[in-house]
């Protein structure tokens, strides 16, 4: 056998190892919608802490809604979404309809309920970049909000 015969079976081989890789991700049940949004990048997260209630007025002055979430994986990112969240970082994330079971008397007009979430609890969630423009400090940051999400059942998944 000649050994472009053997470089052809080899890219051969391992390109096919390569697509049954990627293909053999374990599918997360979920009810997002396919596309995600501009400005929005879908995440796989752990919550690891949630922070104190520091909101004056609103439900997120009676519920939690921030948390330091881990990411477990950045599965999309929707057009104009240009901050790297890299798999394994930490980022604090605010759930805009708070990390309590959702109920009508909190958000009569919801369509979706959420079940909450606590902390080691895992979900997959669209996050919003709102960039907070200081200009004393001539300093761009970033805040994270969450304002849909599904809480992942890893006991349904072993």
């Amino acid at each position: 056998m000649s050994i472009i015969k053997i470089y052809i079976r080899l890219f051969l081989y391992l390109n096919l190892l390569f697509i049954v890789a990627c293909n053999s991700t374990q599918e997360l049940d979920t009810t997002l919608p396919n596309k995600v949004a501009p400005n929005n990048c879908r995440i796989n997260g752990t919550l690891v802490k949630i922070e104190e209630i520091t909101d004056t007025s609103g439900p997120c002055s009676v519920y939690p809604c921030t948390a330091n979430v881990k990411l477990n994986n950045v599965i999309e990112s929707g057009f104009g979404f240009n901050s790297p969240l890299i798999k394994g970082d930490t980022i604090k994330i605010k759930f805009e309809f708070t990390l309590s079971e959702t109920s009508k008397e909190q958000f009569p007009t919801l369509e979706k309920s959420f079940p909450g979430l606590k902390v080691g609890d895992t979900f997959v969630g669209d996050v919003e970049k709102i960039e907070l423009i200081q200009l004393e400090n001539k300093t761009t940051n970033y805040e994270y909000k969450v304002y849909n999400y599904d809480k992942i059942d890893l006991r349904d998944k072993l």
